[in-house]
């Protein structure tokens, strides 16, 4: 059961560290879809179909992103600090 714990903990510390590639991601793909979808149309002189909010869905995950980002820099920042009190 130990065993289970500390790796439990290893596994949501490697999430934590990783997840904020989740809405950079989000960011990226949202952004380039709004490149395709709604720039390149417009640049032809064609009116866009499409109503989705792309802009602001990227912005909000580039948002995200960062702040879990710094919430991780943070984390790991502290931790190093507390170790080399020791």
């Amino acid at each position: 059961m130990r065993n289970f714990l500390k790796t439990l903990g290893l596994v949501l510390k490697v999430l934590f560290s990783i997840g904020w590639l989740l809405p950079v991601w989000v960011f990226v793909n949202t952004l380039f879809s709004f490149l395709g979808s709604e720039l390149y149309p417009l640049l032809l002189g064609k009116k866009p179909l499409n109503s989705f909010p792309f802009l602001d869905v990227s912005f909000q995950a580039f948002t995200i992103g960062c702040l879990w980002l710094a919430a991780v820099l943070i984390y790991w920042i502290l931790r190093l600090e507390r170790s080399r009190a020791k």
